[in-house]
């Protein structure tokens, strides 16, 4: 049965968090004494003090997007749902905790800055800027894909559409709410948390006009525009703060829907050591590169470094949002595994669609189908929770390109708030419209990506460890998950280039841009780890902004 698998990842995952994120904190001399650039650099736009429960919303938001709900559900697929559980735990317990942990530490350390700009003042500025340019590619190829998600889900499914825009005028008012009258805080929840569900009945009886993919691209691009440059106590915060209520929805309703349901797992735990659908296909590195978002994703460095540092309060939320915020992410994760576990030859053979998402959504109504829901209200409410997670992701991504831009060109200003907003969307509007084989262009490189993504986890976990020496502090807690990261996304590159360059040539995109993250990821790597075991490497100057 899937229940005892549940009730083992809620308790691991309880402990984690008691033991081993108290550890963090005793060992990383978190001090609540100590200012954090959300106050000493308050802006009003992205510095902002935030309470604990909001920036946990906003961050959890951020990096989720379909990342622990795809990942799990191909590595399952794949090699079977036990190796994909095992990672889950190992993954987010000691290594992404610890990368999120760590990310977020040395940016509220360090005035807010991002991940890359640390790295430039730890290791060099040549190192730095290539990280910054790495992180950018990174970042726009984020935008390109969620971008594509979010526009064929609401070409595919009107009511989704209409659901989601709902939900964004119903965070526009609470943030309004909040902000301008004398409301307080807790009966503003009650009032629109129920306001925004529901907007599930509202797509799901009154869905909007169909609309073709093209015309939701540029409106969701638009979209993303707009959200980018407003105040982050405008939208950003509140509507991510009521897509987290989602999120809490569905892992609650379907912890209890297992608990009661009590569904058999349908699927194998393992289904072998290769597949040749996967790329590489090989289970190791496969299984690492594959499952990113729910054990360890690179992503969560720029998001924890980039917007969520700016709106920390105290120095003892980062042990709250950031390590909490993986921790409950890798228990979506082995929820999104859950998915397709239950799920028997028959339910496929009934599916008309069997990508991730609607593999998802599928699982998510037979796990709840103790409840008695419709089916097609709670496929509904599953692919609802998932564009939430992809809008949230979208504009919090465009602010984060704007902030590496202004940071790589050392631009900050109010000119840099608009156009640098709009220049970073130039490529991904040019991208998204990009096809090869009839198929959006970006997922014959997803592979890729996923290497890279974690080469970035890596190269963040290399930085934490480098942070933690210079200002004498024991780091062996970070180095060694700092080499397993390293090792998996270099050997995938590796893999990916021979393959590729076996089928189509050594020049074709796939090959050539492998090996440059290659190239680029041994570069930085040695160069931190140069410094990493230099005696004499001199302490940063600490900075509370």
């Amino acid at each position: 049965m899937y229940a005892p698998l549940v009730v083992a990842t809620c308790l691991l995952l309880y402990l984690a968090y008691r033991f081993y994120g108290a550890f963090l904190v005793k060992r990383c001399k978190i001090d609540d004494g100590r200012p954090t650039p959300a106050e000493t650099m308050e802006d009003g736009v992205d510095y902002v003090p935030t309470r604990t429960s909001v920036v946990f919303g906003h961050h959890f938001s951020s990096i989720a997007g379909s990342g622990p709900i795809v990942g799990p559900i191909l590595a399952a697929l794949y090699f079977g749902w036990g190796p994909a559980w095992v990672w889950i735990i190992v993954g987010s317990v000691f290594i992404g905790g610890v990368h999120d942990f760590g990310s977020m530490l040395m940016s509220v350390r360090n005035k807010g800055q991002s991940i890359a700009t640390t790295s430039c003042n730890l290791v060099g500025p040549l190192t730095g800027r290539l990280f910054i340019i790495f992180v950018l590619f990174a970042l726009i190829y984020v935008l390109v894909v969620f971008i594509d998600l979010t526009a064929n889900t609401f070409a595919n499914r009107p009511s989704v559409a209409t659901a989601s825009g709902w939900f964004v005028l119903a965070a526009l008012a609470f943030g309004f709410v909040v902000a301008r009258t004398r409301l307080t805080f807790a009966k503003a929840i009650i009032l629109f948390v129920p306001i925004t569900f529901l907007g599930l009945a509202v797509g799901h009886f009154m869905p909007a006009p169909s609309i073709d993919k093209n015309t939701w691209l540029a409106i969701v691009m638009v979209y993303a525009a707009i959200a980018a440059v407003m105040p982050v106590h405008l939208l950003l915060q509140p509507r991510d703060f009521l897509s987290s209520f989602f999120l809490y929805a569905v892992l609650i309703s379907g912890i209890v829907g297992v608990l009661i349901g009590l569904p058999a797992i349908e699927a194998p735990a393992f289904n072998g050591w290769i597949n040749e659908s996967a790329s590489p296909a090989y289970l190791i590195p496969a299984l690492f590169i594959t499952i990113a978002c729910g054990a360890c994703s690179g992503f969560h460095s720029i998001v924890a470094s980039g917007t969520t540092s700016k709106q920390i309060k105290t120095e003892s939320d980062i042990r709250k949002v950031g390590y909490g915020g993986m921790l409950v992410e890798g228990l979506l994760a082995t929820l999104s595994l859950g998915t397709i576990a239950v799920l028997s030859a028959a339910d496929f053979d009934a599916m008309q669609a069997r990508d991730p998402i609607s593999i998802f959504a599928t699982g998510i109504g037979k796990i709840l189908s103790p409840f008695g829901f419709q089916d097609a209200l709670v496929y509904d409410f599953a692919l609802l929770a998932v564009s939430t997670f992809l809008l949230t992701t979208l504009d919090t991504c465009t602010r984060l390109c704007r902030f590496l831009v202004e940071e790589l060109f050392e631009w900050r200003s109010s000119t840099s708030r608009y156009l640098g907003t709009v220049l970073v969307l130039i490529l991904p509007a040019f991208l998204v419209f990009q096809t090869y084989n009839g198929q959006p262009a970006w997922k014959a490189t997803w592979p890729l990506f996923g290497s890279t993504n974690q080469l970035l986890a890596a190269l963040a976990l290399i930085t934490f460890a480098v942070f933690l020496r210079t200002n004498k502090i024991k780091s062996s807690f970070v180095l060694v998950p700092a080499v397993a990261m390293l090792i998996m996304p270099l050997v995938a590159l590796s893999f990916m280039a021979y393959e590729s360059a076996q089928e189509l040539g050594w020049m074709n995109v796939i090959s050539i841009a492998s090996l440059i993250m290659l190239v680029l990821g041994i570069f930085v790597s040695y160069r931190s780890f140069g410094l990493f075991f230099r005696k004499d490497a001199e302490v940063p100057t600490p900075s509370g902004g």
